[in-house]
């Protein structure tokens, strides 16, 4: 057996928490000398304080796990608490590290304030093109690359590659709204094809046209969602300063398309429809 400042280091728990959780009722020591007071532990205890470590760690109150201990929650259980636990907070760091990256573009452009750049800005015509898609609302960033892993494995597996053009997406949102994006994912055809795609939940990507856009001011972003800012910001110094008004709704073609834990890797060029008078571009 082990005093209390000897288990403390074997179990690297603070000897202050051993007390409390002794004083609580919920790991007592295996035995307490009543004249001395001191508590005694021994590593066959371990599993026994991992396991409400473990429940701790899944944002569960004292009160909670000492009810889960009584009831004897099995292992198993436990692991697949501490699995969705993982996954939710590996999906916060996502998101975390999306919101430093926006921080320090937001930075860079307030170092170049007064030096407003357009340069890589592009005009050109985009011509009708058949597009298998899906329209969704989606709430967080993170949730858009989850549904396009899901739609490249069921594309690729019913439509020959021949006939896939590049990965794209319609910005159908009106305004930009990290946790409200109406979006359409899917494929460029490079000729019509009459097909539905089923996907997982009771979704279908289906086919329709997307009309030609007479110009659209376009700009290359490289990397995730969160390196959009320099380009977007490129394309409305340029309408601005030529006279050109944005229509709505703008794409996003994937020259370099998404992978879950590549998002850095991305290449994507923006497209914006254009018109320098009073007649509508047709979209």
């Amino acid at each position: 057996m082990f005093r209390i400042g000897e288990f403390s280091k074997i179990a690297q728990v603070p000897a202050s928490q051993l007390r409390y959780y002794d004083e609580i009722g919920l790991f007592t020591p295996i035995h307490s000398d009543r004249e001395t007071g001191y508590r005694y532990y021994s590593v066959q205890q371990l599993a026994s304080l991992n396991r409400i470590l473990a429940l701790k760690d899944l944002g569960l109150s004292l009160e909670q796990i000492k009810q889960l201990v009584e009831e004897e929650v099995s292992l198993e259980e436990i692991r697949g608490m501490l699995t969705l636990r993982k996954a939710q907070i590996e999906q916060t760091l996502q998101s975390e590290a999306m919101r430093l990256q926006a921080v320090e573009l937001r930075l860079q452009q307030l170092e170049r304030q007064g030096q407003l750049q357009d340069d890589d800005v592009v005009l050109k015509p985009l011509p009708a093109q058949p597009f298998l898609s899906l329209r969704q609302t989606f709430h967080e960033l993170s949730e858009t690359f989850a549904i396009v892993s899901g739609m490249n494995q069921a594309v690729l597996t019913q439509v020959k590659p021949e006939t896939l053009g590049r990965f794209a997406a319609v910005i159908h949102s009106e305004v930009y709204d990290v946790h409200d994006l109406d979006i359409e994912f899917g494929f460029l055809l490079n000729h019509h094809l009459d097909v539905r795609i089923p996907l997982s939940g009771g979704l279908v990507m289906k086919v329709r046209e997307l009309p030609p856009v007479e110009a659209a001011a376009t700009s290359v972003r490289f990397g995730g969602p969160e390196k959009g800012l320099s380009s977007h910001n490129a394309i409305g110094i340029w309408a601005e300063r030529n006279q050109y008004q944005l229509m709505m709704p703008g794409r996003e073609v994937f020259i370099v398309p998404p992978r879950i834990g590549h998002e850095s890797e991305m290449v994507v060029e923006i497209q914006f429809p254009v018109k320098a008078n009073s007649a509508l571009t047709t979209w």
